[in-house]
């Protein structure tokens, strides 16, 4: 049988077409590769036991003449994305160990209907990261510390940890994370993977336990910019139960913009970061490269992060936000403060303590009150109105090439889409990478731009990514 290592959905669907292996064979190989690495890596919370079962089905749909785009396509969910059947949704916690959903959220739907394997849960920072400060990323009482394929003592990055490390590692072909703020592009660049986090409301959060309503999306995550895109496109559109879907820009089909030569002469903007000289030595030759492919690039200045509210916006959406699913659920916890109490009677579940709960849970998690109001426009006033917008308007801009996960904290606030494409290792062994950023549904110009910087790079293979199995 063919070498399943480091395989994309184009040489897996023509494979299964082919008849040279089958989506079984596929999944079976993550699932012994998830059995030989992950009790290093933790970076899988939970297998799908029907796995197998879903990928014989899909074997029967090719030989049937269908042609999905995503048919046998093995994916990882981060696991705070609901799913039917026998998987559990944890977000990571052990308060929520024996939660079932019993529902797939819409995005998992979507995977479906576009013919995905669902493989399993992926592990995260736990509560994705928003249960208390100085925790490390990729750690939860669920699933442990997730380590980065790269390196044990490299920082993973968060929240979506075990979905970039799987993915980096080669126990998926393809994996969804999800982000508030730096949780897609922060652990994609870390494990030296693409990363697409979308617009907020390009993706449906229906089924996502939830942070900031404001700000939530899920994303795609792979190891080629491809097949990022094929699963962007399966799982976007509109959806009755998330207004932020209603009303959603028509255009090209997403992969239609995978041509190096419809980047020629757009424009984009790069920075003078602070950065170490290595770093800018790698930042410096990635530009070159963009500008090789016929880019026209523009020095610009950032804007300053200075105004960007730094907690209560959050904690206020978080604490409506969590309180309104945990009514949607079976679980024995109506508010936040019960959590709490949960956390505070079991704390060895929690060694890291719960400040950001303790945050969240003084405030009212009414959005009527002046102080909430008053931050968020504000935040969107400095990223969004006089933030990135104005900067691409004035600089007349298609998107900005940023070094690493530089000022995603920004796009976040703003709600705007980015694109990580991996470009070297540093001499720690730390990938190193651009990010896209763009304005709100631009993801079009971000997938012109980054395929074309893509074509010029080879991504490198991390120590774990043996293909010995």
């Amino acid at each position: 049988m063919q070498d399943l290592f480091e395989l994309d959905i184009e040489t897996a669907q023509r494979g299964y077409k082919e008849g040279t292996f089958t989506a079984r064979d596929v999944t079976a190989y993550y699932l012994t590769r998830i059995a030989s690495l992950n009790d290093k890596l933790k970076a899988v919370i939970q297998v799908n036991p029907d796995a197998l079962f879903e990928a014989e089905a899909a074997d029967r749909a090719y030989r049937r003449g269908d042609r999905l785009p995503l048919l046998g396509i093995p994916v990882l969910l981060k696991d705070n994305i609901e799913t039917a059947g026998l998987m559990r949704t944890t977000a990571g916690a052990v308060a929520l160990e024996h939660h079932f959903a019993g529902r797939d959220a819409e995005l998992v739907r979507r995977l479906r209907e576009h013919g995905a394997v669902i493989l399993g849960k992926a592990n995260l920072s736990e509560w994705a990261n928003f249960l208390t400060e100085d925790m490390p990323n990729g750690w939860s009482g669920v699933g442990g510390q997730t380590l980065n394929p790269y390196g044990d003592n490299l920082d993973v990055g968060g929240s979506s940890s075990g979905s970039a490390s799987a993915v980096a590692a080669n126990l998926t072909m393809l994996a969804v994370g999800s982000e508030t703020s730096g949780s897609i592009i922060h652990p994609s660049v870390h494990n030296g993977i693409v990363g697409i986090k979308p617009t907020v409301g390009l993706i449906s959060r229906s089924g996502i336990i939830p942070i900031s309503r404001s700000q939530d999306t899920a994303g795609p995550m792979a190891r080629t910019l491809r097949d990022a895109v094929l699963a962007l496109e399966a799982m976007c559109g509109e959806d009755d139960s998330d207004p932020a879907t209603t009303h959603l820009p028509a255009g090209p089909p997403y992969r239609t913009c995978l041509d190096e030569r419809q980047a020629v002469g757009m424009r984009v903007g790069f920075v003078k970061a602070e950065l170490s000289d290595e770093e800018q030595t790698l930042y410096q030759e990635a530009l070159a490269l963009l500008k090789a492919s016929g880019v026209e690039l523009v020095e610009v200045d950032l804007p300053s992060n200075d105004g960007l509210d730094q907690g209560d916006v959050l904690y206020h959406e978080f604490k409506l936000g969590i309180e309104a699913y945990l009514a949607t659920t079976a679980l024995p916890y109506e508010t936040l403060k019960d959590l709490m109490d949960w956390n505070k009677l079991h704390p060895e579940t929690i060694p890291h303590g719960q400040v950001t709960f303790e945050k969240a849970n003084q405030l009212s998690g009414r959005l009527t009150e002046s102080s909430y109001l008053e931050r968020r426009l504000a935040d969107v006033r400095h990223a969004k109105t006089d933030g990135l917008d104005r900067l691409l308007m004035e600089q007349t801009l298609h998107a900005l090439a940023l070094p690493h996960d530089l000022n995603y904290d920004m796009a976040a606030k703003a709600g705007h889409p980015t694109v990580t494409i991996p470009y070297k290792l540093k001499q720690s062994g730390a990938p190193f990478g651009l990010s896209f950023t763009g304005t709100s549904y631009a993801e079009r110009d971000l997938i012109r731009i980054a395929y074309a910087f893509e074509r010029h790079v080879t991504r490198p293979i991390p120590p774990t990514r043996s293909n010995a199995t």
